[in-house]
């Protein structure tokens, strides 16, 4: 991305923040009206990006900060917890999402987008 193209994404296409929610912990805010049916409220999928499947039973294995990384920050389903490949040393903003009993945004393709 060049200097030009990524003042551009700032300005127009960005449209979420992290910040501290009154409910618990962090989560996703927007910071201006997205409009429905965006796809660009967060990172597009990245075939670089690789996730390992890892039963809940290995992660009770781990040390306590670990696991509540996993646990705050990972998708999962009844077995498994969907892990970055990378770890935690970068992280997309979508793991921030807290859940809802009302969402107002769906996942795509299992995550590609929401």
């Amino acid at each position: 991305m060049t200097k030009q193209e990524l003042l551009n994404e700032l300005s127009g296409n960005t449209w979420v923040m992290l910040r501290p929610s009154l409910i618990e912990g962090i989560g996703v805010f927007a910071i201006r009206d997205i409009p429905k049916g965006c796809r660009d409220m967060f990172g597009k999928p990245d075939a670089a990006d690789e996730w390992i499947t890892v039963p809940k039973n290995e992660i009770e294995g781990l040390p306590a900060h670990a696991q509540f990384l996993v646990g705050n920050y990972c998708l999962y389903d009844e077995e498994s917890y969907f892990i970055p490949a990378h770890g935690f040393k970068k992280m997309d903003v979508s793991l921030f999402l807290n859940h809802s009993d009302n969402p107002n945004i769906i996942s795509i393709n299992d995550g590609d987008f929401f």
